[in-house]
């Protein structure tokens, strides 16, 4: 049988946590502060040689909508100049 261990980069900060019933485990909220994993927040989880990693990272899937072009072109107009400008492969 594996155990899981939680490995961050914080000094001397250790804690035995529950694996649930789905295989869920609780990270503490001083865990969650001091590496930046925020509520909903995405997390990388890697598996080696028996070690568990989790870090923090993020979704380019957040940026949907954030990102606001300088000049708005209607889409029949920017169409166009893909068109002009780009060849079809």
């Amino acid at each position: 049988m594996f155990g899981i261990t939680l490995l961050v980069s914080i000094t001397n900060m250790q804690f035995i946590t529950t694996v649930t019933q789905k295989g869920q485990v609780t990270i503490p909220k001083s865990i969650r502060t001091q590496i930046g994993i925020s509520l909903n927040g995405r997390v990388l989880i890697k598996a080696n040689n028996n070690v568990v990693e989790i870090k923090p990272t993020f979704d380019i899937l957040n940026l949907a909508g954030t990102i606001i072009p300088k000049k708005m072109k209607p889409i029949d107009k920017a169409r166009e100049m893909m068109e002009k400008h780009y060849r079809r492969i």
